[in-house]
C-alpha cells in the first residue's frame, strides 16, 4: 500500500472512529437515565473500543481474531468461562469491522449479563460461527444462542443502543444481514457477515488486498 493509500485509509478510519464516538455519546444519553448509569454505559462502551484498538495496534493489517475478541469482552465483564462457550474455526476480522463487532459484542455481553443469560443462574451462553458459500459469495455466519432462562419471548418495545446497532449499523457499515430472534428461552442473534480476501472480514491463509 503507497503511503497516500495509507494516510487516507488512517483518515478514513478516524472519521469513522470519531463518528461512532458521537453515537455512542449521544445515545448513551438518551432516555430517562441518571448520571451514574450514564457514565456507566459510556465507560463501558469506550473500554469495548479501547481494548478491541489495543489489540488492533498489534498489527493492523492482520486484523483481529474473532474468538480473542469475543473471550476479551465476556472476561470484561467477569462472566465465568463455565457459563458460555465459544467456539469456530480460526477467522480474524478486518480493521474497518473491528470496532463496531467490539461494540455489538459489548452490548449483548452486558445486556445477557443485565437481562439475559448470565442474569440467571441457570442460564448459559453458546458463540459459534463457520464459513458458509451463498449466492455466490464467502459469508461468515455467527450465532449469539442464549439459553436456559424464562423471559418474555417478545421484543422489547423501546429499542436500545445495541438493538440499533445490530440491526440497522452492523448491516450499512458491514453489508451484514442480521436477524434478532426473541424467545422464553433467551434472545438468539444471527449475523450473516462477508468473509471475502479484500472484504470486512477473512480467513487466515487468504490473501488481504491493499
Amino acid at each position: 500500500m503507497s503511503m497516500d493509500k495509507s494516510n487516507a485509509e488512517f483518515r478514513r478510519q478516524i472519521r469513522s472512529l470519531f463518528a461512532l464516538l458521537r453515537a455512542i455519546v449521544r445515545r448513551s444519553a438518551e432516555g430517562e437515565i441518571s448520571k451514574n448509569d450514564y457514565a456507566a454505559q459510556l465507560e463501558g462502551r469506550i473500554g469495548a473500543l479501547a481494548r478491541a484498538q489495543d489489540m488492533l495496534m498489534r498489527a493492523p493489517d492482520d486484523g483481529v481474531d474473532l474468538e480473542e475478541l469475543t473471550h476479551g469482552e465476556l472476561l470484561a465483564q467477569a462472566v465465568p468461562e463455565r457459563r458460555y462457550k465459544v467456539i469456530g474455526p480460526d477467522t480474524r476480522i478486518g480493521r474497518e469491522a473491528v470496532m463496531p463487532m467490539a461494540l455489538a459484542l459489548h452490548e449483548l455481553a452486558v445486556n445477557a449479563l443485565i437481562h439475559g443469560a448470565f442474569g440467571t443462574r441457570g442460564g448459559h451462553l453458546d458463540v459459534t460461527w463457520e464459513h458458509q458459500f451463498r449466492g455466490g459469495r464467502t459469508w461468515l455466519r455467527l450465532l449469539w444462542q442464549e439459553r436456559g432462562m424464562q423471559i418474555p419471548g417478545h421484543p422489547p418495545t423501546d429499542k436500545g443502543f445495541g438493538l440499533e446497532l445490530i440491526e440497522k449499523t452492523l448491516p450499512y457499515e458491514l453489508g451484514a444481514c442480521n436477524r434478532v430472534a426473541w424467545s422464553p428461552q433467551g434472545v438468539r442473534v444471527e449475523m450473516l457477515l462477508p468473509s471475502e480476501p479484500g472484504a470486512v472480514f477473512w480467513r487466515p491463509g487468504d490473501r488481504v488486498l491493499p
